[in-house]
């Protein structure tokens, strides 16, 4: 059995090198190398759908592929050192966090999703049939509420295949960080109880200046 006295000693450094990690804004750095400043264009998302649309696939491909190793990397390396699913999943966590919320970005950042995946192929890759089977429903469906179904049903998932305790809270505190970054939306994302519920299961984002004045609820048909 591996002595954990020494991992969980440095478990905190850990945290807070994995949400340094994943505070790198690399669709971002990938866009400005082009002159675009995703916050400014398409969904204002700093992640790699908004750089598929504004530079096409192969730059998203490689957006998507760093912010994934943000969240593969300090987790499998806390794994390589022995520490389990829930303190290993924290660390890809942390990862996350910085993703969504980064320092270089003045705290607002991206969705999270490639980074959760590398955090997930990471932590319990047969996990990843669920989001990925979703993700590909996206095309048919809608990618915002295949991202609400494939992440936030994750937890009940991991109970389902009796995964350990400690995992399925992890996948229930990551889920919970993904549909709050959705509901967060934008600086100018409106506060309507519509829009916000749009946001968490559509990731659809409305502004405060798409919201009508003296219009109390204006998404509601």
């Amino acid at each position: 059995m591996p002595d954990l006295s020494v991992p969980l000693l440095y478990w905190p450094l850990m945290l807070l090198a994995a949400y340094l990690l994943g505070s790198i804004p690399f669709a971002q750095v990938v866009a400005r190398a082009h002159g675009i400043d995703l916050r400014r264009v398409g969904g204002r998302n700093v992640g790699a759908g908004n750089v598929t649309r504004q530079l096409g696939k192969g730059w998203g491909a490689l957006a998507a592929l760093l912010d994934g190793l943000k969240g593969l990397i300090p987790v499998y390396l806390a794994r390589r050192v022995g520490l389990g699913p829930g303190a290993a999943g924290m660390v890809g966590l942390a990862a996350v966090v910085g993703h969504n919320w980064s320092i270089w970005m003045r705290g607002r950042s991206g969705r999270g999703l490639a980074t959760s995946a590398g955090l997930l192929l990471a932590l319990d890759p047969a996990l990843m049939i669920w989001p990925a089977g979703w993700a590909i429903a996206g095309w048919r469906i809608g990618g915002g509420l295949a991202g609400f179904i494939g992440w936030g049903l994750l937890p009940l998932v991991s109970v389902t295949l009796a995964r350990p305790p400690t995992e399925t809270i992890l996948l229930l505190l990551l889920s919970t960080v993904l549909i709050g970054r959705r509901i967060q939306g934008n600086p100018d994302s409106s506060w309507e109880p519509m829009a916000v519920w749009r946001r968490a299961v559509l990731d659809e984002v409305v502004s405060v200046r798409d919201v009508p004045d003296g219009v109390e609820d204006p998404l509601t048909p």
